[in-house]
């Protein structure tokens, strides 16, 4: 079993951990029923290589040749040049991206579990010792996910800079996965000391999603870092740059092995040092307060606010024109909105559709100036909003409560096509929709109402394409009635071809308003409601 390998290699570091007065025994124990409860839970990764005839496996162990596979994405950039802070500032962002994610999206869980207390905490066993198997559980999974994912750099890396390079690198790897658990942690900590009840799972879900956005937001802040003058890449310091990480573990780089000695990457080297170690200090004089706090979660208490969902069955009346619709409608608006599994997958893909488009702009602005781009297509960059139509379409299929999904066969339902009619309208208009409002009256600031038109060819043609990608990728499936656990496997091809469909979308778009100007976009707008309306009628 890959578990044995695990914990045997662990009774490398009994000694330490005697050491630091842990009961190295009974957390070797704990370890492996933790270890062998985690096969029966498929990581994110995995979640499209999973079924019911495979035996019983750690899954996510399973996974680490994908992560591998990513890693060597990265050997050309390890191998580029010898602009160590700009190259291995990308690496260790990749990483800390990839490992962050992983880190909100599976390893959550076992930070804020409450099963520990309920089940161990009547055992003579030592507080320390829990703490110890929680955190050694966490890390001992991102040290095998980061080492999966780095390998193929620190490999090219001993080849391309030598010996040094790996002496850096590995020490650096461990920093990196320690501040994301402990900062996690902490984060986590400080709303268990304001909220409770299912108000608190509720922050908990949102906070989850909010860093999976920032994680984005920060890696464009990192690139932004840099400017590219002819062939040379130049760094700029600046004051921000202190709070990104990846900075601080690149900068090792750039002044042992590129010998540069100046005062801001002499910072940045001493913060990649000082502040996780510092992390880790607060984090372990904290821990017995956050096994405390966790016991939150346990509870039930706490106002959750009203969710009587009177906005959700007008907009159902106003969009859907069968009673039947429109309480699918209802139901699918209100699972969007409490079930926090699919808040937790879905809502950052809302997110990045949101700045997408700006991130593309910024770029431009790099080669032109603010008239230039009013004067230009750069709001053809709102299609690539409507990327993450195929992926949170996809996962319309999917709930945390996926066995409530029995009611769909006992209800005495008539038309079985307003289930899936029901649930993609409350898709278009609770999340595609009000993304699209935000970005409409931004880009009307930038580009004034001569792109109106355009604007509402590209929501027209998001309608379709939303409908051309639910029936392509759910086909008759239920919606929210398979656990997440169970995506079938092609899905994610599917759905990468369908992204890619987005580009001749918007060259369509582009070759009709060329060609056509003036009133030609509002006949192609026209158009593109006779294909709705005909979609709508064919599909459902």
């Amino acid at each position: 079993m890959e578990n044995l390998r695990l914990i045997k290699f662990l009774d490398v570091f009994q000694r330490f951990f005697e050491w630091l007065g842990i009961d190295y025994a009974m957390m070797r124990k704990i370890l492996a029923v933790k270890l062998t409860m985690d096969a029966r839970r498929a990581p994110v990764v995995l979640n499209g290589t999973r079924n019911k005839k495979r035996k019983e496996s750690n899954l996510f162990l399973k996974s680490l040749w994908l992560y591998a596979l990513t890693g060597l994405f990265l050997v050309p950039i390890v191998l580029m040049g010898h602009n160590f802070l700009f190259q291995m500032s990308l690496i260790f962002g990749i990483i800390m991206f990839m490992v962050m994610m992983s880190m909100i999206a599976d390893f959550s869980s076992v930070l804020l579990d409450t099963r520990d207390k309920s089940i161990l905490y009547t055992k003579p066993i030592d507080p320390k010792t829990l703490q110890a198997a929680k955190a050694v559980h966490v890390c001992l999974y991102l040290l095998l996910l980061t080492g999966s994912l780095a390998a193929p750099s620190a490999v090219a890396g001993l080849l391309h800079s030598g010996p040094l390079f790996l002496l850096l690198f590995l020490p650096e790897l461990v920093l990196l996965d320690l501040f994301v658990v402990t900062i996690t942690a902490l984060i986590y900590l400080l709303i268990l000391k304001f909220f409770d009840g299912e108000r608190l799972k509720d922050v908990i879900n949102y906070v989850q999603i909010i860093l999976s956005f920032s994680i984005a937001i920060g890696y464009q802040l990192l690139v932004r870092a840099f400017d590219l003058a002819g062939m040379h890449i130049i760094f700029h310091p600046a004051w921000w740059q202190l709070f990104i990480p990846p900075l601080w573990f690149s900068s090792f780089f750039a002044w042992l092995l590129g010998g540069d000695k100046s005062p801001q990457i002499l910072v940045f080297s001493a913060a990649g040092i000082v502040l996780p170690l510092l992390s880790i200090l607060i984090y372990s004089k904290c821990s017995p307060a956050f096994e405390a706090a966790i016991q939150k979660l346990s509870s039930y208490g706490g106002k959750t606010g009203p969710h009587s969902g009177k906005t959700d069955r007008l907009l159902g009346q106003i969009f859907c024109s069968r009673r039947e619709e429109q309480v699918f409608f209802h139901f699918a608006a209100l699972t969007m909105k409490n079930d926090r599994p699919f808040k937790l997958k879905v809502y950052p893909m809302v997110g990045f559709s949101l700045i997408f488009p700006f991130i593309f702009i910024f770029t431009s602005l790099q080669d032109q100036s603010w008239a230039q781009l009013q004067t230009g297509k750069s709001y053809f960059f709102l299609y690539f909003s409507l990327i993450m139509i195929p992926t949170a379409v996809s996962m319309l299929k999917f709930s945390g409560s996926y066995k409530g999904a029995w009611i769909f066969g006992t209800a005495p339902i008539k038309h079985p096509a307003f289930i899936y009619s029901g649930t993609l309208k409350a898709f278009i208009i609770k999340l595609l929709l009000p993304v699209y409002l935000v970005l409409t009256v931004v880009f009307l600031a930038i580009f004034k109402w001569m792109i109106l038109p355009d604007l509402v060819v590209i929501f027209i043609t998001a309608c379709l394409y939303s409908v051309f990608c639910y029936k392509v990728i759910n086909g008759e499936t239920l919606p929210f009635s398979r656990s997440f656990e169970t995506v079938q496997e092609g899905g994610n091809m599917q759905t990468l071809l369908l992204m890619a469909a987005v580009v001749p979308l918007a060259g369509l778009h582009a070759m009709i308003g060329a060609l056509l100007p003036g009133s030609g976009l509002w006949f192609y707008a026209l158009i593109l409601l006779a294909g709705n309306f005909f979609a709508w009628r064919k599909v459902f």
